[in-house]
C-alpha cells in the first residue's frame, strides 16, 4: 500500500501530525503499536503550559526563561521560543476541537502552578489532561479520514539510494511482516523510560523502538543520558501521582510529618532531595489531608483513585508513600527546529525526538505543549515534502 505520509506513534504528537498532514489533502496512515489510548500522552495528568491573554503575572519571556533554567541551560533557545510563543494558539485550537479545559469563575481557562515556576500557567482538565486531549485528537483524526492501523510494530526504515521508500512492520495479530510505501515519514513513537521496569511510570512498551530503528538507519541521536525521574510515584509500583497534586497544594513530608523540601522545585532537584532523605533513613509521603474532600474530588480525582486502588490508601485521611521513578527521556533522534532529520522526508516529533526544548531536565507541563506544537509542525512539513 502506498501512502503520502505515514505517522508512527499515536500519542499527541503523532495524532497532531497525522491530522495536519491529512488537512493538506494527503493520504495519511497512523501506525500504533497497541491501542492509541495507551500512549504516554494519554496518561499525562497534570496539564499543558501556555501563557494566555488572561494569564496573570506571567509572560512568554518568563516561560522561556523558566524552561531554559529548568533545562540546566542546555535547551535550544530558538526551539523554546518558537514553542512558547505558539502555545496560546495551540490551546485555542484544542478548545475549538472540543477539549474542555477547566475554567475559573470568570469563564477563562483555569491555570495551576507547576514545578520550576511560581506562575500559574498550566492549563488542565482536573488531573486527566493528557487523556482528554488524546481522545479529542483521535476522534478528530477519525472524523477527517486518517487511516488508523493499531497493533503494528515498526521494524525498520526502508530506503533506496539513500532516499526514503517506506517502512517495514510486524502485524501483531498474526506475526506477519509487511511493508508500506510512503513519500514522507513521521516518527512520533515516544521515549524509552519503560526499560526501567518496576521503577517507571511508563508501560513496558515505552522501550525506545523508534530510537533504535533510527540508530540502525545511521540517524544521529542526542542527549541520550538525560532521563527524568518523576518525584511522586507510588512506592510499590511506580504509578504516577501527577504534579497537579503539588500544584494544588499537597505537601511532601517524612514519617515525622516534617516538610523537608520545596514541593515546586524542578523535578530533577526534588527527586534528588527525596532520594537523599530516603538514604538518610527516612520514609517519604505525599500529604493531601489538609486539601479537603471537595478540592480533591474536583481537581485530583485520579490521584485519589490511584492511591486507593494501587496502595490501599485513602488520601483524605492517610499519608501516601511515594518514591521517584523514571518518567521521561529528554534525549532522542536529533532534529532541526522544523522537525526534519538526517534522512530527507523523515520527520521526528514528540518524546522520541531531541527537539532541543528540554535540555537536561523537562519542566512539567511542557511535554504536552512540545508534543502538540512540534507534532503540528511535523505534519505540515511532511505534507510539503
Amino acid at each position: 500500500m502506498l501512502y503520502d505520509v505515514i505517522v508512527v506513534g499515536s500519542g499527541i504528537s503523532g495524532l497532531y501530525a497525522a491530522l495536519y498532514a491529512r488537512r493538506a489533502g494527503l493520504n495519511v496512515a497512523l501506525i500504533s503499536k497497541s491501542n492509541s489510548l495507551r500512549s504516554n500522552s494519554a496518561v499525562a495528568s497534570g496539564g499543558i503550559n501556555a501563557v494566555l491573554k488572561t494569564t496573570r503575572h506571567d509572560s512568554c519571556r518568563d516561560h522561556i526563561a523558566d524552561t531554559i533554567k529548568g533545562a540546566d541551560k542546555l535547551a535550544r533557545l530558538s526551539a523554546v521560543s518558537a514553542m512558547v510563543t505558539g502555545a496560546e494558539e495551540i490551546i485555542q485550537e484544542l478548545r475549538d476541537m472540543g477539549v474542555a479545559f477547566d475554567t475559573d469563575e470568570e469563564g477563562n481557562i483555569a491555570q495551576r502552578p507547576f514545578g520550576g515556576t511560581k506562575a500559574k500557567r498550566t492549563c488542565y482538565i482536573a488531573d486527566k489532561t493528557g487523556a482528554s486531549i488524546t481522545q479529542t485528537l483521535l476522534m478528530q483524526c477519525r472524523k477527517e479520514g486518517v487511516k488508523i492501523l493499531p497493533n503494528y510494530v515498526m521494524l525498520g526504515i526502508a530506503t533506496y539510494k539513500d532516499q526514503l521508500s517506506g517502512i517495514t512492520l510486524l502485524r501483531r495479530r498474526d506475526s506477519q511482516v509487511i511493508a508500506l510505501a510512503c513519500k514522507s515519514l513521521i516518527l512520533a513513537g515516544g521515549g524509552f523510560a519503560g526499560i526501567y521496569r518496576g521503577h517507571s511510570t511508563n508501560s513496558q512498551e515505552s522501550s525506545g523502538d523508534l530510537i533504535a530503528i533510527a540508530l540502525r538507519a545511521k540517524m544521529r541521536l542526542a542527549n541520550m543520558e538525560f532521563v527524568q525521574f518523576h518525584p511522586t510515584t507510588l512506592l510499590n509500583s511506580g504509578t504516577l501521582i501527577s504534579e497537579a497534586a503539588r500544584g494544588e497544594g499537597a505537601y511532601i513530608v517524612d514519617e515525622n510529618g516534617e516538610r523537608f523540601t520545596d514541593e515546586l522545585q524542578t523535578r530533577d532537584k526534588l527527586s534528588r532531595d527525596i532520594v537523599k532523605h530516603q538514604l538518610a533513613g527516612h520514609s517519604v509521603y505525599l500529604d493531601f489531608r489538609h486539601l479537603g474532600e471537595e478540592l480533591i474530588d474536583k481537581k485530583l480525582p485520579s490521584a485519589r483513585k490511584h492511591a486507593l486502588m494501587g496502595a490501599g490508601i485513602d488520601i483524605l485521611t492517610e499519608l501516601l508513600p511515594i518514591t521517584p521513578s523514571a518518567h521521561y527521556t529528554m534525549g532522542g533522534i536529533w532534529t532541526r527546529t522544523d522537525t526534519s532529520s538526517d534522512i530527507p522526508n523523515v520527520f521526528v516529533c514528540g518524546e522520541c525526538a531531541h527537539s532541543g526544548v528540554h535540555g537536561a531536565n523537562r519542566l512539567g507541563g511542557n511535554s504536552l505543549l512540545e508534543a502538540a506544537y512540534f507534532g503540528r509542525m511535523a505534519g505540515t512539513e511532511a505534507a510539503k515534502a
